[in-house]
């Protein structure tokens, strides 16, 4: 259970990191995208992990197999974005980005939730 914790603490801050870094870019052009990527990265590994940790746990394989596809997207979307709706449309795209980020992070917490209180209960 710890080791869940820990890298459900690894996802938010690594997200809350690439967050922050990534609204910097987006309204002041501060480039430290590679500190982003990298943080984006570990958001994804940490997501894996957990995932990987769900699909092996009774009652959690749904979850975990639905947060490996999610994985295995995540950097996928991240690296080609720029290259997507180029352009005044270019927004979209962003923003789309920016909820699949957020929207690891969720998953990631939820899963961490969800294990914490399965074991507890066992």
């Amino acid at each position: 259970m710890t080791a869940v914790r820990i890298i459900q603490w690894v996802a938010a801050l690594a997200g809350l990191g690439a967050l922050t870094l990534g609204l910097l870019f987006w309204i002041t052009q501060i480039d430290l995208i590679n500190i982003h990527m990298l943080l984006g990265l570990m958001v994804t590994l940490a997501l894996l992990v957990l995932s990987i940790v769900m699909a092996a746990t009774r009652g959690m394989r749904l979850l975990g197999a639905v947060g490996i596809v999610y994985a295995l997207i995540l950097p996928v979307f991240g690296l080609t974005q720029s290259g997507i709706l180029i352009g005044s449309m270019h927004w979209l795209i962003q923003a789309a980005h920016l909820l699949v980020g957020l929207g690891a992070v969720a998953l990631a917490g939820i899963m961490a939730t969800r294990y914490i209180r399965l074991k507890r209960q066992s």
